[in-house]
């Protein structure tokens, strides 16, 4: 009886044994499943922050892409009011010159009136003077021939 004893012993032992070595790598594999678990939970947490931070990059680029058009229209429309401005201030001096033409033309021709009535006039005056002349020198001789016929 005792040699079933000692061997249902030995049996149990081994049991044991086998089942100590299965529950040590159970343990160690569930260790490692759960250091994985945590590693897997430790690197979507970081993916997460990335995508945060990759998603507030992509507002803040939208939000700063939207102001630059904005900016961008906002410089083309004064650009643009700017080379109207630039047409207008053109055409103005351009009016501006063809009219200072027009009065220097009309200067000039007034001019060439005065100076042609200024000719004239000295050219009446020396005739009238040269009639004066010649009326004073007629008187003169018309006297003396008066004096003369007198004696």
């Amino acid at each position: 009886g005792t040699s079933f004893y000692n061997n249902n012993r030995r049996q149990s032992s081994s049991t044991t044994a086998v089942n100590n070595r299965n529950n040590n790598s159970n343990n160690n594999n569930d260790s490692l499943l759960l250091s994985e678990l945590t590693e897997a939970k430790s690197r979507i947490t970081h993916l997460e922050t990335l995508n945060t931070s990759l998603h507030t990059s992509y507002t803040h680029l939208e939000q700063t892409h939207k102001s630059l058009i904005t900016n961008h229209s906002h410089l083309k429309n004064t650009l643009t009011n700017t080379q109207l401005e630039l047409r207008m201030s053109k055409m103005e001096t351009d009016h501006a010159a063809r009219t200072l033409r027009e009065k220097e033309a009309m200067v000039n021709e007034m001019q060439l009136e005065i100076n042609l009535v200024t000719q004239s006039a000295v050219e009446a005056n020396k005739r009238a003077a040269e009639g004066y002349e010649v009326a004073q020198s007629v008187r003169m001789d018309k006297e003396y021939v008066d004096g003369l016929e007198a004696k």
